[in-house]
């Protein structure tokens, strides 16, 4: 596994996780990422807090995708092949890693600039549930910036986009 590819997806899962939360755009009903949320998790926690808040907006967001999109053969930020999920659950464990991103989660506005950075040039115009691409695509950077592009148009047209990947039936 592409680890670039990797680091990126667990950038836009923290990114996309912490702006969907009700604090800032409310389209799943968590707070991993409040400071609230710190005095509860560091204790019990100490040393994997990162991976808590992470784990938890991720089941968070991927019950609301799955509500949308549904499941089975169906892949999205919040729900990926085995083989990528161990490759984020590892890239968490690298201090550097949150380090790069914490500073992006603070405020809705600096963390959609932190969005706009991982971004392609063309952002989409659709709502809802949008298929990215087919299950080979998951590997592609090119399709991770539509993913970003999507969610990004999403937010601040402040409509829920689910982006998904899935063959053709």
């Amino acid at each position: 596994m592409d680890v670039e590819l990797v680091e990126r997806l667990a950038k836009l899962r923290l990114i996309i996780g912490y702006l969907g939360e009700r604090e800032q755009f409310g389209w799943w009903q968590s707070s991993f990422f409040t400071q609230g949320s710190n005095a509860f998790l560091s204790p019990l926690f100490s040393r994997t807090q990162v991976l808590a808040q992470c784990n938890g907006v991720t089941h968070a967001a991927a019950l609301v995708h799955d509500e949308r999109i549904g499941i089975g053969h169906v892949y999205h930020l919040f729900r990926l092949p085995e083989e990528i999920e161990q490759g984020i659950h590892r890239s968490l464990h690298e201090p550097a890693l949150f380090q790069s991103v914490q500073k992006n989660i603070t405020k809705s506005e600096i963390a959609l600039d932190f969005l706009r950075k991982l971004t392609g040039p063309q952002l989409p115009t659709e709502v809802g549930p949008i298929r990215v691409g087919n299950i080979v695509a998951l590997r592609d950077t090119n399709s991770w910036q539509k993913v970003a592009g999507a969610y990004l148009y999403g937010f601040e047209q402040d409509t829920m986009i689910c982006p998904y990947f899935s063959d053709p039936l």
